[in-house]
């Protein structure tokens, strides 16, 4: 995207639903690991985990 004054503007997203017994920490940990997934995978997209393990 291109903002003016900005410029170009890259994003990727991790986001992560809650589970029956997630922590802050738990939770935060998997959509910080969908986040790195999305960046692995080219950037520019949306990871998510919505199953319970």
């Amino acid at each position: 995207m291109d903002i003016p004054g900005v410029g170009r503007i890259n994003a990727s997203f991790g986001v992560a639903g809650y589970c029956p017994g997630d922590t802050v920490d738990t939770l935060v940990n998997k959509a910080d690991n969908m986040m790195y997934e999305a960046k692995a995978a080219g950037r520019n997209c949306v990871r998510y985990m919505n199953e319970c393990e």
